[in-house]
């Protein structure tokens, strides 16, 4: 994964505002599957592996608080 990517970057890059990606970041709206399949096809991954990175990612920011 790119260690310099911007939610705003990737927003605009897949042609979504950034309100609603920072939606989605708070959990304040719930992410579609055309998002889920856009932001897993920009990092070349099935939607399966990105969910599943995604909740590894969770789990190991949920150890260090």
């Amino acid at each position: 994964m790119a260690k310099n990517l911007s939610q705003t970057s990737l927003a605009e890059s897949l042609g979504y505002s950034t309100y609603y990606f920072g939606k989605i970041e708070r959990g304040k709206a719930n992410v579609s599957c055309d998002v889920m399949a856009a932001v897993s096809a920009y990092f070349n991954m099935s939607i399966g592996q990105f969910w599943t990175f995604a909740e590894k990612l969770s789990r190991n920011q949920g150890m260090k608080k």
